[in-house]
């Protein structure tokens, strides 16, 4: 079950680690690597909160799949954090337009969907790219993903659009 991979990770989120292939203690689904940092940000225990060392020791990984209640895991350990156990709703786990897709420059289905009405489209990929390259961004410790998130806000835009009637995404 432990597959040694590399973690490909955006130029907005720096170093690249190693970590061994984790499922999902829950669903059984493959994880995606989470460092340790965003974990601490992310849960409510005043313990962890900003100490990664207080974490159990190894990698944790972070379940997408939105039925599945934990969002955090560390399959070594055999801990997880679950949705009710951090401070922030997740974009992958929640079906409310008003959940951040990207939480470093606050981009929503329901913001990007007013961008569409208002203008006729949305650049906000662009946006988020410029602030990238600026340096702007904080990922590993604003999304729960602990990365870039431009993949999330392709997503948000497709669903504002079909929302608003037209399926085509802007690239």
């Amino acid at each position: 079950m432990k597959n040694l991979t590399t973690v490909e990770v955006d130029e907005c989120c720096k170093p690249q680690v190693r970590v061994s292939e984790r499922r999902c203690p829950e669903c059984g689904n493959r994880g995606k690597p989470v460092q340790d940092l965003t974990v601490s940000v992310f849960v409510k225990n005043p313990s962890i909160f900003l100490h990664p060392e207080r974490l159990p020791p190894g990698a944790f990984s972070m379940c997408e799949t939105k039925s599945c209640d934990v969002v955090y895991f560390n399959s070594h350990e055999g801990s997880a954090f679950r949705k009710n156990e951090l401070r922030t709703k997740v974009w992958q786990k929640e079906d409310d337009p008003a959940v951040p897709a990207c939480y470093c420059f606050n981009n929503s289905v329901n913001s990007i969907g007013r961008e569409i009405e208002r203008r006729g489209s949305t650049d906000v990929l662009a946006r988020i790219s410029a602030e990238v390259k600026a340096g702007n961004c904080r990922c590993e410790v604003t999304n729960p993903q602990g990365r870039c998130c431009l993949g999330n806000v392709t997503k948000a835009i497709r669903i504002a659009k079909e929302k608003l009637g037209n399926p085509l995404v802007v690239a």
